[in-house]
């Protein structure tokens, strides 16, 4: 059985941001890490886990009722995000150009998609 990392480091919420596609992102900042904190955040970089903020340290006691859930992917993205992310690339490398915000190239690529889909019903 692999061992999870649990990183548990002293840090403020410095910048929060909302998405066009309904999720957030969190700029975090950390006071000065030691070669062990840095190893394991390096480690964590791109990977998908949990988010835990408290004001004061997290204690086992915290930490009790959290659910398990178990990844749909190995890669921890839902279908959707996945595809979200693998049109991202192609705009990024083919279609910037021609399209020049992500979102208007998205839609025309998920309406394809939808229109497609709807062509193999009965």
């Amino acid at each position: 059985m692999k061992t999870e990392t649990l990183l548990q480091i002293a840090a403020t919420i410095e910048t929060i941001k909302s998405r066009k596609d309904g999720t957030w992102s969190f700029h975090i900042g950390t006071q000065e890490l030691d070669e062990e904190q840095t190893t394991a955040v390096i480690g964590l970089n791109r990977k998908q886990g949990w988010f835990i903020f408290k004001e004061n340290a997290i204690v086992e006691a915290d930490l009790l009722n959290i659910p398990e859930v178990q990844p749909e992917f190995k890669t921890d993205k839902t279908p959707s995000q996945r595809l979200r992310a693998c049109l991202y690339v192609l705009w990024e490398q083919k279609y910037k150009k021609q399209y020049k915000a992500f979102e208007d190239f998205y839609k025309v690529q998920m309406e394809k998609i939808s229109s497609w889909v709807k062509e193999k019903l009965e």
